[in-house]
C-alpha cells in the first residue's frame, strides 16, 4: 500500500508539472522540458556505462552536448544567437578526434553511444518544442502551441490506461514476450480504440484549438493523430525495454519514487515525437 500511495503521489507531482509547463508562455515551456530532456540524457549516459566495453565521453559534457544539439533545432524559434547552434559542430567533431587519445573500451562503441544519446533523446525534445511552435501567429500575437503538445501526451497517457486496464482485465496474447512480457494484444487494441476515441471526441469539443495556415483539423484527423500515437507510443515502450534489457537494469534510474527513471515515463513520448511533429505538418499542409 505504501508503494501504491508514493507511486501515485509521484505521479501526480510529475502530471502536474507538465500540465503546468504546457499551459505556460512558450519560454517557460522550453526551460521546463529542457531540464527535463537533461535528466533523461543523465540517465541515458548512466546506463552506457554499465557496458564493459564501452565506455562514452564524460557524462556531463554529452549532457551538454545534448543541449548544445536541441540548440540546432530551437536557435531560430526562441532567437538564440547563432553562435550557440555553431558550437555543436565542433563539439560533434571533437567527440570522435577525442578517442583518438583514449585508450578506454571500443572506440566505435565510444562514439557510437555518446550521439546516440542526442539523437534518441535530445532530437524528441526537440520536436516537442517544435510541436509547440506550431500554435505561434505569424506577427508573434499570441502562442497557443500548448494545446498540440497537450494533445499529444493526452493520446499517449489515455493509450497507456487503456492498454493497462484492458491488459490487466483480459489480456492472454503477448504482444511481443521477448522484451516485454507483460504487454498484450488485448491491452493494445483497447489502448488503441480509447485513444483512438479521444482524439475524435478531442478535436471535436477541445476549445480554442489554434488555426494553422488558415483552418484547423478536422474531428477524423484528430482520431487519425490519436491512434498513430498510441502505434508509436507503443514501440517507444518496446525499444526503451530492449535497451533495458541490454543494459541489464529493471529502471532507467531510480529519480522518480515507485516510477523509475525520468526514461521510463518518457519512453513513449521519445519515439513518437518526431512522427507527431510530421503528421501535423502534413494534415496542415
Amino acid at each position: 500500500m505504501k508503494n501504491l500511495v508514493i507511486r501515485a503521489l509521484t505521479g501526480a507531482v510529475l502530471l502536474g508539472v507538465m500540465i503546468t509547463a504546457i499551459l505556460m508562455p512558450p519560454y517557460l515551456f522550453g526551460v521546463v522540458f529542457f531540464v527535463l530532456m537533461m535528466l533523461c540524457l543523465y540517465e541515458f549516459y548512466g546506463l552506457c556505462y554499465k557496458v564493459e566495453q564501452a565506455k562514452p565521453i564524460s557524462r556531463w559534457a554529452m549532457v551538454g552536448g545534448g543541449m548544445l544539439f536541441v540548440s540546432v533545432f530551437l536557435a531560430e524559434l526562441y532567437q538564440a544567437p547563432y553562435i550557440i547552434p555553431l558550437l555543436y559542430v565542433p563539439f560533434f567533431t571533437g567527440t570522435f578526434v577525442v578517442e583518438l587519445f583514449r585508450h578506454n573500451g571500443s572506440p566505435i562503441l565510444n562514439v557510437a553511444m555518446s550521439l546516440l544519446g542526442h539523437i534518441y533523446v535530445a532530437l524528441p525534445f526537440s520536436c516537442l518544442c517544435m510541436i509547440e511552435s506550431l500554435g505561434a501567429s505569424g506577427d508573434g500575437s499570441s502562442w497557443q502551441g500548448g494545446s498540440f503538445v497537450l494533445a499529444f501526451f493526452i493520446a499517449i497517457w489515455v493509450s497507456d490506461t487503456g492498454a493497462y486496464l484492458v491488459g490487466r482485465a483480459i489480456g492472454r496474447h503477448k504482444l511481443y514476450e521477448r522484451v516485454s512480457p507483460k504487454k498484450s494484444w488485448e491491452g493494445f487494441w483497447g489502448g488503441f480504440v480509447l485513444a483512438t476515441t479521444a482524439g475524435y471526441f478531442f478535436g471535436k469539443y477541445f476549445p480554442n484549438l489554434p488555426e494553422i495556415n488558415g483552418h484547423q483539423l478536422f474531428d477524423w484527423q484528430w482520431a487519425v493523430f490519436f491512434a498513430l500515437i498510441c502505434v508509436l507510443g507503443t514501440l517507444g515502450d518496446l525499444v526503451e525495454s530492449l535497451f533495458k534489457r541490454y543494459f541489464k537494469v529493471k529502471d532507467s534510474s531510480n529519480m522518480l519514487p515507485g516510477h523509475g527513471g525520468f526514461l521510463d515515463r518518457f519512453d513513449s513520448a521519445i519515439i513518437s515525437a518526431p512522427f507527431a511533429y510530421a503528421i501535423l505538418l502534413l494534415f496542415f499542409r
